[in-house]
């Protein structure tokens, strides 16, 4: 490293470990000074750094892959604020700001870090915290971060991007980190960070049981059926129409500082522009043209959930193949979730997939902010549809063999989720539903029951075949 290049990191590091602990504490905190509550996720992150910290326990190396603006830097800055430790022992760095922007090396930041800590890594003698934020900016960060782990056993990382495909299959983190992914926000999270209201304990676990884990249709509507005190009491001083808000943008949990919708989709607007400028060409090869055309794809599919390849590549002037690797990137950069059709393989590739929103907040911005004639009770169904599929996406990655497909036939159900050894059929939908599409796919395939998610009644059907669940339970779960 030339004395240039070597005093640009040394004066940035400086800058860093002075001004961190305070830029960071004010992303912990609201207007108020009131410290924010804290997501799932992060208390999960901070079991890992105490089991570290207090018993040298592996993993001391965790990636963090989500969708810009679901939290990731708030949620470094709560563990990184709440974690006391000796002088210089923390050092959070954005890779965003320090490579992309400034130039600066992750392989140079971590040179000059070693020679402040007056120690070679090898020879600590308690342990570094590092906080490393957008690690894609760095192409060798695999490869950087990987030397330094193995080099010595006090030093904890943590390491977040926004894509978990291309974080998750790094060859140089594999047997090594431990891969955590940071969704948008549920609704009881959203509660709970905009009016401090506590979820009850267990009931959200109760709930994904019965919906879940039954053998029947009675089996589960027995189970909600005893739950219905605890979600009375839950919703109780809940003004429904939280569930609208949280709909058009509350899974995204920076819009709660602004109180003016036309402002919060102007933010989301930003968001999604960081994404398709800044992470979609680190995820895949597109020329400028095409790059451009982005945000109009995905104005297109935020009128039309299921993309037929062909007259959408036409529309847009390009071929099948480029809107292929566009509609993969934008997969990988969380912000579209791929729902494959039901069937064999060679039926999933020849027949449509259908693409939601990782946040319904995205689907709402176009339909609020680029002109669309369409109201709110027109494409509110959709909104619910994207939530559910962000939903059923979180519970089902956490089980092995499960599977979230639909049905692409004629009036078929929206998702049909497969265990093992059991298919599950759900139609999604506002206004007063009847169960005839679930009961068309599963007459198509062998389901063990079939759900119908809307704001109605906790219903069981004539035949006990069928539950229509509530809202009101689905969005606790």
């Amino acid at each position: 490293m030339d004395q240039d290049i070597h005093e640009k990191v040394s004066s940035y590091l400086r800058n860093q470990l002075a001004q961190a602990p305070a830029r960071l504490k004010a992303y912990t905190v609201d207007n108020d000074g009131k410290s924010y509550f804290k997501k799932n996720a992060t208390l999960i992150l901070e079991k890992h750094l105490r089991n570290y910290t207090l018993q040298r326990k592996e993993p001391r190396w965790v990636t963090v892959a989500g969708l810009r603006g679901a939290g990731k830097t708030t949620m470094l800055a709560q563990i990184f604020t709440d974690l006391n430790c000796a002088e210089n022992c923390k050092l959070y760095v954005s890779l965003d700001e320090a490579t992309r922007v400034l130039g600066i090396g992750l392989k140079d930041i971590l040179i000059v870090y070693e020679e402040v800590l007056g120690f070679v890594y090898e020879k600590l003698g308690s342990p570094v915290y590092l906080f490393i934020d957008e690690v894609q900016y760095e192409k060798e960060w695999g490869l950087i971060l990987k030397s330094l782990y193995d080099r010595t056993k006090n030093v904890f990382i943590f390491c977040t991007g926004s894509s978990a495909v291309s974080l998750q299959t790094n060859p140089d983190i594999s047997r090594r980190a431990v891969f955590e992914k940071l969704y948008p926000s549920s609704f009881t999270e959203y509660i709970l960070f905009k009016y401090r209201k506590l979820q009850i304990p267990n009931l959200g676990s109760n709930i994904r049981d019965a919906i879940f884990n039954s053998s029947s249709a009675i089996e589960v509507y027995s189970k909600l059926e005893k739950l219905k005190p605890e979600v009375n009491k839950y919703w109780s001083g809940i003004d429904r129409l939280e569930i609208d808000k949280y709909f058009r943008y509350g899974t995204l949990p920076f819009t709660l500082q602004y109180t003016k919708e036309p402002i919060i989709y102007e933010q989301i607007s930003r968001t999604l522009t960081d994404v398709l400028t800044k992470d979609i060409p680190q995820l895949g090869r597109f020329d400028q043209g095409t790059i451009n055309k982005l945000d109009q794809i995905l104005y297109a599919i935020s009128g039309s959930n299921i993309v037929a390849l062909r007259p959408m590549a036409e529309k847009f002037s390009m071929s099948v193949n480029t809107l292929v690797d566009v509609l993969s990137a934008l997969e990988k950069a969380e912000v579209l979730l791929r729902i494959y059709p039901f069937g064999s393989h060679h039926g999933q590739v020849t027949n449509p997939s259908k693409y939601l929103f990782l946040s319904p907040a995205y689907r709402a911005m176009f339909f609020n902010l680029i002109g669309s004639t369409y109201s709110y009770d027109n494409y509110k169904g959709a909104l619910l549809e994207d939530a559910m599929g962000l939903y059923f996406s979180r519970i089902l990655g956490l089980r092995f063999g499960a599977s979230l497909t639909y049905d692409f036939k004629n009036s078929g159900a929206d998702f049909i989720i497969s265990f093992e050894s059991k298919k599950i059929v759900v139609e999604v939908g506002y206004g007063e539903k009847n169960f005839t599409q679930t009961e068309n796919t599963m007459k198509r395939i062998d389901a063990a029951y079939g759900l119908s998610i809307s704001p109605t009644k906790l219903t069981l059907s004539k035949d006990e075949a069928m539950v229509k669940i509530p809202l009101s339970y689905m969005l606790l779960i």
